[in-house]
């Protein structure tokens, strides 16, 4: 199984094809069947990693960081369940009788996987190692000091926003 940042990454890129299609006025209903399929089967690896993860880490954390692992293994549980709803309330027939419909729950859908998806990221993949020291430096820049073309508060690797000087 891949690891994590690479299933968020496949996801985030599927949840982008299925949000393309649901802005389109027809419905494509081979191409929604293909992304749907890719979506289900990233988002169970994704799901299963998750668990691992928690698990694993769960075994040695403490404190804070041991309530929010227990929290992001109840919340996978609970978007595993709104998934399977929305799968079940949506099949192919009920997408072709009500495309708009689908297009509004589908919207919420995709919104609620990134939600997780960012939360994950957040608590899991940042290591020491995986981790952008610019990203988690002072404010001010790498170590303290700015950097040539970062502003003060700009956030790592946007453009300088000279009105803000």
């Amino acid at each position: 199984m891949p690891g994590l940042p690479i299933l968020h990454r496949d996801l985030t890129a599927a949840l982008d094809e299925i949000e393309a299609l649901i802005a389109e006025p027809e419905l494509d209903q081979l191409r929604l069947s293909r992304v749907r399929l890719y979506i289900s089967k990233v988002n169970g690896e994704r799901r299963n990693k998750v668990d691992a993860l928690c698990e694993e880490l769960s075994r040695q954390a403490t404190g804070i960081f041991a309530e929010q692992l227990a929290a992001l293994r109840q919340s996978n549980i609970e978007k595993r369940i709104e998934y399977t709803v929305h799968v079940g309330t949506w099949g192919p027939r009920e997408v072709a009788a009500d495309w708009p419909g689908y297009c509004r729950a589908s919207v919420t859908l995709a919104r609620s996987i990134r939600e997780q998806i960012a939360i994950e990221q957040a608590l899991l993949c940042m290591t020491s190692e995986s981790a952008d020291p610019l990203a988690l430096s002072d404010p001010r820049g790498y170590m303290g000091r700015q950097l040539p073309n970062q502003d003060i508060g700009a956030p790592h690797g946007h453009p300088s926003r000279p009105h803000l000087r």
